[in-house]
């Protein structure tokens, strides 16, 4: 498949950004002090900023490309997956909401390479996809500084944002496959 659309742009260098951050804000969380939690909590918040201005900015610039919708996600997913996997060792997240978000994220990713191949189009994520990931990160937030009863209430309610999601994609993917029959 061939990337179309501009490759250098802001919104692309947005996202980019976005993977490089992820080791600090891991630094941090790992000394496992108030303190480190605090930088990370205010690096995670230049991450959500460079999350929402990637895709703004595509939009109003009229920037968006197919590198951007490929790399905007991997950024979440690497972002989410590395301090879901941090958290569970150092904060108490729960083993198996990691493995729910995962899952949720292989499905999407075996599911859109298959129309990827066969349309040779990049599927766009939909707002039920968009709508779990900033409860992820709300998750990630809360259980990196410690907000209890919070955190929990926010894992409930993202646990049901998780679970429409997947339903949605798997919609999605089930229309394509009556279009290929």
């Amino acid at each position: 498949m061939k990337i179309q659309g501009k490759i250098f742009t802001i919104s692309n260098w947005l996202s980019f950004s976005r993977i490089i951050i992820i080791w600090p804000i891991a630094h941090y969380l790992l000394l496992r002090t108030p303190e480190g939690n605090f930088i990370a909590f205010i690096l995670m918040l230049i991450g959500a900023a460079t999350d929402f201005f990637d895709g703004f900015l595509a939009r109003a610039l009229k920037q968006e490309s197919d590198l951007g919708r490929i790399i905007d996600p991997i950024a979440d997913k690497i972002g989410l997956g590395l301090l879901g996997v941090i958290l569970t060792q150092t904060s108490g997240l729960p083993v198996w909401f990691l493995i729910l978000i995962i899952a949720r994220d292989l499905a999407i990713l075996l599911l859109g390479s298959k129309i990827i191949a066969r349309e040779n189009k990049i599927p766009e994520s939909n707002w039920f996809g968009k709508t779990a990931v900033g409860g992820i990160a709300c998750v990630v937030i809360l259980y990196t500084l410690a907000l209890t009863p919070w955190r929990e209430i926010a894992l409930f309610i993202t646990v049901t944002l998780l679970l429409i999601s997947m339903y949605s994609y798997l919609k999605i993917y089930i229309e394509f496959k009556k279009k290929q029959a």
